[in-house]
């Protein structure tokens, strides 16, 4: 039986085009599960789905916050990543810009092209859950209306009376993806870029927290790559911290120890150890 992975969908987002690199890069034999939100395909992992796969960060929009949270209150493991480029079309079923009286953009695809839709006047921006629905509410529109979509999804669609092309605020746009599991990835002899995910999680807030952690790493000579705060949602000035260092928790002795001492003293957990794939 193959093994199954879920993806937040639908088919031909780009988290689908990341699952599917993913796929033919290690030649697994697995299917992939659609799930209509970041919740959802969370909780596929472990139950009804071997993996999963979350977009996390992107160039233009930052982190993706709710996926930081799940990190923090699920036990799943990072054991991969994967990163694509990500471009952006402007496509309208009218023939000018100055006809465009709506448009449909996904909600984060929105804060990736903020200069193309403030430069527009007069337009009703309507927000939807995926690009795929961007594209379909297009179809189906009989008014002046446009879409946000990414590039991809214009090859062996027809044609529209308006195109533009890259409408993105940077060409050098990029997101990445995690792939998520319930056990810590354990290719250990993989010659591989790894990284290590941590989160310093409870009520440790105090002067010179951040400093010490740090400090911890600087003296294991172990490069830190990323911090991120989260509020921890039980109190004003609470905060959780995502760590990403350089190494491998499971094979490296000097993360290990460097990772322990701060346990000793933090309250921490583990999120995952893991290398790029495809790039």
């Amino acid at each position: 039986m193959k093994d199954k992975i879920a993806v937040l969908g639908p088919t031909g987002t780009f988290t689908d085009i990341a699952t599917c690199k993913y796929i033919d890069h290690l030649g697994l034999d697995a299917g992939r599960e659609f799930y209509t939100t970041m919740r959802k395909t969370f909780s596929a992992v472990g139950t009804d789905c071997k993996y999963g796969v979350i977009p996390i960060e992107n160039t233009l929009d930052g982190y993706v916050q709710i996926i930081l949270d799940l990190l923090a209150l699920t036990e799943l493991k990072v054991i991969h990543e994967i990163v694509l480029p990500i471009r952006f079309a402007f496509v309208a079923n009218c023939a000018s810009m100055e006809e465009v009286k709506t448009i449909y953009v996904q909600f984060k695809s929105e804060n990736q092209c903020t200069e193309f839709l403030e430069g527009l006047d007069g337009v009703d921006i309507i927000t939807t859950a995926s690009n795929s629905q961007s594209y379909n509410n297009l179809l189906k529109d009989t008014t002046k209306a446009g879409a946000i979509i990414p590039m991809h999804m214009l090859e062996g669609q027809g044609s529209f009376p308006l195109v533009k092309s890259d409408v993105a605020d940077s060409l050098d746009n990029h997101t990445r993806f995690i792939v998520i599991s319930k056990d810590l990835n354990v290719e250990v002899e993989a010659m591989k870029q790894w990284k290590t995910s941590i989160v310093v999680t409870g009520d440790n807030d105090r002067p010179g927290l951040l400093a010490d952690i740090l400090g911890i790493f600087a003296s294991n000579d172990i490069n830190m790559k990323s911090i991120m705060s989260r509020p921890t949602k039980s109190g004003l000035g609470n905060y959780n911290f995502f760590i990403d260092i350089d190494g491998c928790y499971q094979k490296d002795p000097d993360v290990r120890a460097a990772i322990r001492e701060v346990m000793d003293r933090y309250e921490i957990k583990i999120l995952g150890s893991f290398y790029r794939v495809g790039n």
